[in-house]
């Protein structure tokens, strides 16, 4: 048994002092007045905040290592680099190329999945793109896009479909409601992005099922005062959740603060949307296929410029939510609780709650990472 105590617990969004996180086999035993627990190793955070771990569910690589390299051994890297950094578990996310190089990816987060690894957990893949729009590309390669069918991605993705938790797409491209059907069928978790639909054909892909949007603003549609587009239908969408990527170069620090108004902190989750120079530094790199130069910390396409994900972490992100304006509780919030109930797992993570699993980060006041406790274990950080 562990004891935690000596901080300020998150709980239900606010904080609390005078309470212990207790913790054995895995899970969350007990959140109790302080000292009701006598016996157990007794961890002292001396005022630090206890929040839950961060759960990161679109992010593509760090460390130098890519989720598409279809290795073990890069997901491991990945593992033990955001963890150190918070995030407790996250989704593998691939980028729009070939079947072969995203069937190699999914085998080895399948694999990944049968290993006891160190770090963050895996939770499963998700797939953005191929079956977006080339209009809005982003920083996929245009030449592996796919039109959607519930055909098409069955031969994507082969005997690895039970591992999809998310899919990324487009609503306006032909034959998007088919493929939508589909996998809402099966609960994976369709999401709207890499688009330049219109309102209208944005709402009809939420009418379909679509519950979640991709890097809200970035690669789609703008709101303008006449045609609101993507961005317009995911603001005036009740029951939808967005997420954000606050590295503050994908996104104005003003449009952040907007769309956490609009939305609701309980509707917005932070994201990395990182690549393998995360933790690594300026210089040249390749993101699904496609060259990509780093500098100042700020990814671009070599070939055309356009922002090629970020070199963001989930601890950065948390820290300059609070530096805009955010309050620090809803920050938290929006890396924990909303990303977990996004993807299905908020019964069990996302939540310092009694039979939930023992994911914690300790941050000290300055909202450093100094402590993390994955399934109750600490990790070296």
């Amino acid at each position: 048994m562990k004891i935690l105590t000596g901080g300020k617990v998150y709980l239900e969004g606010e904080w609390k002092c005078d309470v212990d996180v207790v913790m054995e086999d895995g899970k969350i035993l007990d959140v109790a007045p302080k000292g009701k627990y006598a016996e157990g190793e007794v961890i002292d955070v001396e005022g630090n905040y206890i929040c839950p771990g961060f759960i990161d569910i679109h992010v593509h690589g760090c460390k130098g290592r890519d989720v598409m390299d279809g290795s073990v051994e890069s997901l491991e890297v990945m593992a033990e680099f955001m963890a150190a950094h918070g995030t407790t578990a996250f989704l593998a996310t691939t980028t729009t190329h070939g079947r072969e190089e995203i069937r190699k990816s999914l085998k080895a987060v399948s694999d990944a999945l049968h290993k006891d690894i160190k770090g963050a957990q895996i939770l499963g893949v998700h797939l953005e793109g191929p079956f977006i729009n080339s209009e809005a590309k982003g920083a996929h390669d245009e030449k592996y896009i796919l039109a959607p069918s519930r055909e098409s991605f069955r031969e994507l993705v082969g005997d690895y479909e039970s591992i999809i938790k998310r899919v990324t797409m487009a609503p306006d491209v032909e034959g998007a409601k088919e493929l939508v059907n589909y996998l809402t069928g099966r609960g994976i978790v369709v999401s709207m992005g890499h688009t330049v639909g219109s309102y209208e054909q944005c709402m009809a892909g939420f009418e379909w099922g679509m519950t979640h949007v991709t890097h809200l603003y970035n690669a789609m549609s703008p709101l303008r005062h006449r045609e609101p587009g993507a961005v317009g239908a995911a603001f005036d969408r009740d029951g939808v959740t967005v997420e954000l990527i606050a590295d503050l170069i994908h996104v104005h620090p003003a449009a952040l603060r907007i769309a956490v108004a609009v939305k609701g902190s309980d509707s917005v989750a932070l994201i990395t949307d990182a690549m393998s120079a995360t933790g690594m530094g300026d210089g040249d790199y390749v993101l699904g296929g496609l060259e990509v130069v780093v500098k100042e910390g700020v990814a671009r396409l070599k070939e055309r410029g356009n922002l090629a994900g970020s070199t963001l972490t989930q601890d950065q992100a948390l820290r300059n939510m609070v530096l805009i304006g955010i309050p620090l509780e809803d920050a938290v919030k929006m890396l924990t609780e909303v990303p977990a109930d996004i993807i299905g797992i908020g019964d069990k993570k996302g939540r310092i709650k009694k039979g939930f699993d023992a994911d914690l980060v300790i941050l000290d006041e300055k909202l450093h990472v100094s402590k993390v406790f994955i399934k109750g274990v600490q990790i070296e950080l």
